[in-house]
């Protein structure tokens, strides 16, 4: 039986080596005085961004640019906002490009957001502001990733940081915050350094993962998340040593736009309950959080369904990612699934992916932690103690 479900996708999704210099003839539709948000200079010295400001020169448009070093923070975000409108000479921006990883294109989605709203982003932050709404008024959106991991192409909310003791990680959200138009270039990920590619890799593999698991699933999402699981698993280890091999840049962008639309869709698990909580109190990679912590609280959640045994379907689906993970046959249920977390843990060692304390997280900080980790959506709702033991055991000492 086919339950019911709803499902948000972009309006638009181009798809493919080389769609980048489809963009200036796109970008006419929306608006011809955009705002361009790179991220890393990195893109900006390349012959695509050459290539695509004499587009824009031939077309009459007239792009301003701001770059985004660093996750996206409230005060990154209003000060953008304000100097666009201080400087504006008449004819305001009509719509936002944003280029680059994750939080270029976080970054972009908020501010075609809050070039429109009145006010600060702070107060329409979920569990942060003082309960605003936002309208979800927006200026036209066209996400272009040359990272695969986030999602964000694909995704109605923008992550926004604000690290330190009373630091958090949280949404901007609204269902018309989804690009206008997620155009994906796997070529632009060329060039992506190794370790940024393993956190990124990481981060859309435990997206799609924990998308599959999630409680909040359909049909349809299970159907994407598996496609882009074995797109994934064929080509992660094959990015991190040789990033130039286009067709397995191509499987990971592939498998980044339809994390986005699982997550979006379906929810996630308790390791990005995890990288939430440490993103707002350490300035870590996200992505490195969800590698380090992936395979141990994989295993706990078998653990405690074992124990319960009162999800059967997700145990099934550990045994579906086991088999998707090898070519044994004939196994059994709960062999495949302790390979699945045996394959998540060789993969966190061939990757050098760091233990939490390498990252400056000590056994102090593991209290706090925990208290702002949900796993709301976790095949497996897991105890206080539980958690703390996950965070223990991916620490040294």
């Amino acid at each position: 039986m086919i339950h019911s479900f709803g499902l948000q996708v972009p309006a638009q999704i181009l798809f493919g080596p080389g769609r980048l210099r489809d963009l200036g003839e796109i970008v006419p539709r929306f608006g011809r005085r955009p705002l361009l948000v790179l991220g890393s200079a990195s893109f900006a010295a390349t012959d695509h961004y050459q290539a695509l400001l004499a587009t824009f020169r031939q077309l009459n448009i007239s792009p301003q640019t701001v770059h985004i070093g660093t996750e996206p923070s409230p005060e990154i975000i209003d000060g953008i906002v304000a100097g666009i409108v201080a400087g504006q000479d008449g004819a305001a921006r009509d719509m936002v490009i944003a280029i680059g990883g994750g939080s270029a294109l976080d970054a972009g989605k908020v501010l075609a957001a809050m070039l429109v709203e009145k006010g600060g982003v702070t107060r329409f932050l979920e569990g942060v502001g003082n309960g605003g709404k936002p309208s979800g008024r927006k200026l036209p959106f066209v996400a272009v990733p040359t990272t695969s991991g986030t999602g964000s192409e694909a995704t109605s909310n923008a992550v926004i940081s604000s690290v330190g003791e009373n630091g958090f990680k949280r949404s901007l959200r609204h269902d018309n915050y989804i690009p206008n138009l997620a155009l994906i270039d796997p070529a632009l990920t060329l060039s992506c350094p190794r370790k940024l590619t393993v956190a990124c890799s990481m981060d859309c593999f435990t997206q799609l993962v924990e998308g599959y698991l999630a409680s909040h699933g359909s049909r349809p999402t299970d159907t994407l998340a598996l496609d882009g699981i074995r797109a994934v698993w064929r080509s992660l280890e094959v990015v991190c040593r040789d990033g130039g091999n286009l067709a397995a840049r191509t499987d990971m962008a592939y498998g980044a736009l339809l994390s986005g639309i699982v997550l979006a869709n379906a929810g996630l698990g308790t390791v990005h309950g995890f990288a939430s909580a440490i993103g707002g109190f350490f300035a870590v990679p996200h992505g490195v959080v969800c590698g380090t912590l992936m395979a141990e609280t994989n295993r706990l959640t078998v653990q405690r369904l074992r124990q319960a045994g009162t999800n059967p379907e997700a145990l099934r689906k550990y045994a579906t990612l086991g088999r998707i993970c090898g070519t044994a046959a004939d196994k059994t249920e709960s062999w495949y699934q302790d390979f699945f977390i045996e394959e998540l843990a060789r993969l966190t060692g061939e990757l050098e992916i760091p233990r939490l304390d390498e990252l400056g997280i000590g056994r102090d900080d593991t209290d706090k932690i925990v208290g702002q980790t949900s796993n709301k959506y976790n095949p497996a709702q897991l105890s206080p103690e539980e958690l703390r033991a996950i965070l223990l055991a991916r620490m040294s000492s």
